[in-house]
Parts: structure tokens; C-alpha cells; sequence
């Protein structure tokens, strides 16, 4: 009983929960990494906009259902890793994702993993 005490006081806790919910959307960056690396290695290009980066990372997997939690995920991937993927603001008001195809994914990928 004491136990979900706790639990329930720590969910009522604001910091608490927002530093679990960072915990846990750290935890999936790896997954979104291999889906917009793969996703700019299929069709050879290193720009998209951030809508159709977005469209296609939820239009290509089912398991995703919210926009926002994309967007949360996205937003850390840009703060974890901006030497690999970097939005700009186009002349057109659209806003532009970039990805350095020149680094090395594994390592990439491997500075996400100890980022839990």
C-alpha cells in the first residue's frame, strides 16, 4: 500500500512525471532515429519539409497514433543529436529538416542509447 502511495504522490509530483515521460520518450528516440534514417537513405535525399517528414513517419507505422508525441520525440532527436538532423525555415514559411548523411548511424545511434 505504501508502494502506490508513493507511485500516486510521484505522478501528482509535476517535475516527477515530466522527468519519467523525458525518461520514456528518450527510450524510443532510437526507433525514430532508424525511421527517419531510413526513411531519407530510401529516397536519396538529405531535405524534407517537417510536414512531410512527419506525415510519413506516422502514414508508416501504425504503432504511432499521436502527432504530438512525434513532434516530442523530434524535438529531443534535435537536442540529443543536432549534428545529424537540423531544422531551418525556408523562404517559403515551410519549415526544413536536414540530416548529415556524411556521419556514421551506428555511432549515432549508439550516443542514443546511453542517453537513457
Amino acid at each position: 500500500i505504501m508502494e502506490k502511495e508513493r507511485i500516486a504522490m510521484e505522478e501528482r509530483d509535476p517535475a516527477i512525471s515530466q522527468a519519467k515521460k523525458r525518461k520514456k520518450i528518450i527510450a524510443s528516440l532510437p526507433k525514430l532515429f532508424n525511421m527517419i534514417h531510413m526513411m531519407f537513405h530510401s529516397i536519396n535525399r538529405s531535405v524534407l519539409t517537417k510536414e512531410e517528414l512527419m506525415s510519413k513517419i506516422i502514414s508508416s507505422h501504425r504503432d504511432i497514433v499521436d502527432r504530438s508525441e512525434v513532434e516530442e520525440q523530434f524535438h529531443l532527436l534535435l537536442e540529443l543529436v543536432p549534428e545529424w538532423i537540423s531544422e531551418k525555415l525556408a523562404s517559403s514559411g515551410d519549415m526544413l529538416v536536414s540530416v548529415n548523411k556524411m556521419l556514421n548511424p551506428e555511432s549515432l545511434r549508439a550516443s542514443l542509447e546511453e542517453a537513457k
